[in-house]
C-alpha cells in the first residue's frame, strides 16, 4: 500500500511570502521617500497631515491583507493536511465506484452495472490493459442494477493472468435499438495518490477518481 502526493499548498504560501518580502522592500522605500519628503517640503507649505495620515492608513491596510492571506494559506494547508489523514482510512477498504476497470484476482473479477432498460441481447466485452479483447460473451440483462462475474477464462480457452481488465456492455432490446447501461468496478484499495486537484484512489491497476466512488466497506 503506498500513498503519494505532493503538497498543493506550497506555491501558494510561497507567494504570501514573496508579497511579505516585496511589502517589506517597498516599506523601506516608502519611509525613504517619506523622510526625504519632509526634509525637502516648503516651510510656508508643509505637507499636508491629511495626505499624511491617508498615506499611512493605506498601507497599513494592504500590510494586514498580506498577513490575512498568510493566515489563510496556513487554514489551507492545515485543512488539506488532515484530509490527506483522513483519506489514508481507505487504504484496505473495498470500494464500488464508477468505470470500467476491474482486477482479476484469484480467477474472479467483478463489474457491477445498471441498465436503464431491459436487453434481449448484452455482448460483454472483457478487455486487457493493452486493448486487446479477452473474452466476449452474450448474455440477457434485466432492467436495474446487476453484476458480471468474469473468472479469468479467455475465449482461446485459458486463464488470463491476474491483473486489471476493462469491460464494455453493448446492449440492445428486443427492438434493435441500443439500450444504456451504465457500469461499475469494485475492489479493494491499496494507494492513495494526492499529487493532483482531487485525490485518486489506486485498486491494482485502475484509478479511481474519489467523487466517483459510490459506497466504501471494509475489507474482510
Amino acid at each position: 500500500m503506498d500513498v503519494s502526493g505532493a503538497s498543493s499548498t506550497t506555491k501558494t504560501t510561497g507567494g504570501a511570502s514573496n508579497d511579505s518580502a516585496t511589502l517589506s522592500s517597498n516599506y523601506e522605500m516608502f519611509l525613504t521617500l517619506l523622510t526625504t519628503q519632509l526634509k525637502v517640503q516648503d516651510p510656508l507649505d508643509p505637507m499636508n497631515a491629511d495626505d499624511f495620515t491617508n498615506q499611512l492608513v493605506q498601507y497599513s491596510a494592504i500590510e494586514q491583507q498580506i498577513k490575512t492571506n498568510a493566515n489563510l494559506d496556513e487554514l489551507i494547508s492545515s485543512v488539506q493536511s488532515q484530509s490527506a489523514a483522513g483519506l489514508v482510512s481507505y487504504l484496505g477498504t473495498k470500494v464500488v465506484a464508477d468505470g470500467v476497470q476491474s482486477v482479476l484476482e484469484d480467477g474472479e473479477a467483478v463489474w457491477g452495472f445498471t441498465s436503464g432498460a431491459g436487453a434481449e441481447t448484452a455482448e460483454i466485452s472483457i478487455r486487457n490493459s493493452d486493448g486487446a479483447v479477452m473474452f466476449t460473451e452474450k448474455i440477457e440483462i434485466t432492467e436495474g442494477s446487476s453484476a458480471y462475474v468474469w473468472d479469468g477464462r479467455t475465449n482461446s480457452g485459458v486463464d488470463a493472468p491476474d491483473g486489471t481488465f476493462s469491460i464494455s456492455i453493448a446492449a440492445k432490446d428486443g427492438s434493435g435499438n441500443a439500450v444504456s447501461v451504465d457500469t461499475q468496478m469494485s475492489g479493494v484499495v491499496d494507494g492513495i495518490d494526492l499529487s493532483g486537484t482531487e485525490p485518486i484512489l489506486k485498486v491494482g491497476g485502475a484509478l479511481i477518481p474519489l467523487s466517483s466512488i459510490h459506497s466504501v466497506s471494509r475489507s474482510l
